[in-house]
């Protein structure tokens, strides 16, 4: 669950800084595939953006460790993750 948490917390960061003028839909995209895909789903999500071998295994890992978690807390961390990026300090 620490793993997750830390994640959201990055990704939503990332999303809510000053650098960022929109949310990146394929970014969102990445993310929902992430929690929520399956591996391939976000082997094939990440694809446009051209990742080395280390990118690709890492994100791998990744999605494999949050695929431990249970069902809930995934789609959990997605809808916290979409109510802040639709907060208004993220807007």
């Amino acid at each position: 669950m620490k793993l997750a948490v830390l994640f959201a917390l990055v990704t939503l960061a990332l999303c809510c800084s000053s650098v960022s003028a929109g949310i990146c839909p394929a970014f969102l995209h990445v993310i929902q595939q992430l929690l929520m895909g399956t591996v391939s789903d976000y082997i094939e999500a990440t694809e446009p953006f051209n990742p080395d071998f280390a990118m690709r295994n890492s994100g791998v890992l990744m999605k494999e460790s949050l695929d431990k978690l249970p069902q809930m807390a995934k789609e959990n961390v997605m809808k916290l993750t979409k109510k802040i990026i639709s907060s208004p300090q993220c807007n």
